[in-house]
């Protein structure tokens, strides 16, 4: 209900009461530190954060908060659960038949105002206009992501990690927490991933899953029935919202686009594993655009309550379209699932292996203009948002890995993949892979990221006990084809799992010489030793490497078993 209204910024700061059932008498709920600084104070920092969400956990029995891990700093990370009825685990959730959504704000450290929106977003739904939605909605989130980085306002971990591209390889351990212990345990319906980018004049900007190697009517779901009530929101309110991120230039025509969309980074992660998955970006907020068009522009001590306000809008319309379409969004979600499962048990459909960014029409968008009096008009431009495949390969029923890829197997069970291991001899029909390139990309996070051009043939294999094999016929089958295929861009070679097994291939014949020679003078040597060095070189070169993933097209006879943690050993996480 509104009481006092603070004159600096009129529309937003309300006073909540809560009455828990039973007690006799109301309480006031917490006001975040933006709200008792105006904010007018910068990013809140960590202990305040914390004594906010614990308050709010004390006096409502709504809200309930459980550990995932602590940070290499010491800081908790814990995972909030907001639900009318007393629900605390994920089976009671899923079993609920409500809409689940995760929230998951400022995974970069500098980025914050979503950690801000979140908490202002927990107080409608316990006390505000959006207490009906948590009779169809339970939401489950984090205070923050990088609680290290964000209290020193760094993009990275305190590993260094860019937690936003660690959802394949999972070297984090807050990442890792998100995946192994919400993500497969809670199965969220809609991931909401917080940002703090995009472009002004808007106030919000937004992305779905937009990896065409994911589900396509769940792709599709947010740009039709999500992303439309943001832009009524905001709009409501003289602000505007679209989609991710800015301008972008492709084949030298000037639109509008997003960056790439690589599953290590959350959002598109989640759709491979059948979840819509949403990344809400919050522009710096310099401008704003009025109802009648003009751009007027906010000053510099109001910004971060713009961007703050931004999303609350917008993740306050997610909310409500959550609880009103619950039946259809489960639906939707159980049946992209068990479409991934019955794809890989027919070795139905196409696995994509490249894709290309094209013009998903041309739209009124706010352009930077020098010409324009705010620095911004409206211009009917391309929009480079739909992302197409441009080269695919047919979908096996399962891969097969030699005993030698065992290190990749406790990874592939933290993202909920099932793996088998043969306990007997079997002779099976594949199609194998051979690198005829190996190459080293760029260099990222600790990884030399590697590429490879390969050749396929058909080969009968001798398959001996303790190879593994991974079936196709799961709900994370997306994701698995796509870390099993060699030429996808995020795949088990470009994170080095294999470097073990693929050398990286020489850039000529002559470089070949010169390492075997070991920096000796080539005139010490005979011409008879010189040739059979260089002989010997064009083998190196020549020479083809099999990929220890080989594919298998039809079901064959095979003895396997189901291949379980070795031990409850948590190897990359520091955690109490």
């Amino acid at each position: 209900m509104p009481s006092r209204i603070r004159p600096c910024l009129p529309f937003l700061l309300f006073t909540f009461v809560v009455s828990n059932p039973g007690d006799s008498s109301a309480q006031q709920l917490p006001e975040t530190w933006q709200e008792q600084q105006d904010f007018r104070s910068g990013p809140t920092p960590f202990e305040p954060l914390m004594d906010f969400w614990y308050e709010l956990d004390a006096m409502s029995e709504l809200v309930s908060m459980q550990p995932l891990t602590e940070t290499l700093m010491g800081r908790e990370m814990n995972l909030i659960v907001i639900a009318s009825d007393p629900i605390v685990n994920a089976q009671d959730a899923i079993r609920s038949g409500k809409t689940i959504v995760f929230v998951a704000p400022s995974v970069h450290g500098g980025e914050v105002s979503p950690k801000e929106s979140f908490q202002l977003v927990a107080k409608e739904l316990i006390a505000g206009d959006l207490q009906h939605v948590l009779d169809d909605v339970i939401v489950i989130g984090t205070p923050l992501t990088n609680p290290d980085g964000g209290e020193v306002r760094r993009r990275t971990n305190e590993a260094g990690y860019d937690m936003n591209r660690d959802y394949v390889k999972l070297e984090s351990q807050e990442i890792h927490a998100y995946v192994t212990q919400v993500m497969t345990e809670w199965t969220p319906d809609i991931h909401v991933d917080g940002h703090h980018g995009g472009s002004d004049p808007y106030v919000i900007t937004y992305q779905g899953t937009l990896n065409p190697a994911a589900d396509a009517a769940l792709r599709a779901w947010p740009y039709n029935n999500i992303f439309p009530r943001i832009r009524e929101a905001v709009e409501a309110e003289d602000y505007r919202a679209f989609d991710y991120s800015g301008v972008r230039t492709e084949n030298g025509r000037r639109g509008w686009g997003s960056t790439s969309v690589e599953p290590r980074k959350h959002h598109v992660y989640t759709g491979l594993t059948n979840t819509i998955g949403i990344l809400l970006e919050t522009p710096r907020n310099s401008r704003r655009v009025m109802q009648d068009g003009t751009i007027v522009e906010i000053p510099e001590d109001e910004r971060y309550y713009h961007q703050i306000r931004g999303g609350v809008l917008a993740l306050s319309a997610i909310l409500e379209v959550a609880a009103e379409r619950r039946q259809e969004i489960r639906e939707l979600t159980t049946a992209s699932r068990m479409r991934a499962i019955q794809a890989g048990h027919g070795g139905l459909g196409q696995v994509i292996l490249d894709y290309e960014v094209s013009n998903r029409g041309n739209e009124p968008v706010w352009m930077p203009d020098e010409d324009a009096e705010a620095g911004y008009s409206l211009q009917d431009v391309p929009v480079w948002l739909r992302w197409v495949p441009t080269r695919t390969t047919d979908r096996p029923v399962g891969y097969l890995m030699p005993p030698a890829m065992a290190s990749v197997v406790p990874i592939l069970m933290d993202h909920d993949i099932a793996v088998y291991r043969f306990s007997g001899p079997a002779s099976l029909d594949a199609e194998v892979y051979y690198a005829t390139d190996v190459r080293t990309e760029s260099y990222f996070q600790g990884h030399y990221l590697k590429a490879v051009d390969v050749e396929k043939e058909t080969e009968t294999l001798d398959v001996t006990e303790g190879w593994f094999y991974v079936p196709t016929a799961q709900s994370m089958g997306n994701l698995i084809t796509y870390l099993m295929e060699p030429e996808t861009d995020d795949n088990l070679i470009t994170w080095g799992w294999t470097d073990h097994i693929l050398e990286e291939t020489p850039e000529s014949r002559e470089a070949v010489v010169e390492g075997m020679l070991g920096g000796r003078d080539p005139s010490e040597l005979t011409t008879e030793q010189l040739e059979r060095i260089r002989e010997r070189a064009a083998v190196i070169i020549a020479q083809r490497q099999r990929v220890p993933m080989m594919r298998v097209l039809t079901h064959q006879h095979m003895s396997v078993i189901r291949v379980g943690h070795y031990n409850g050993f948590q190897r990359n996480r520091f955690y109490r």
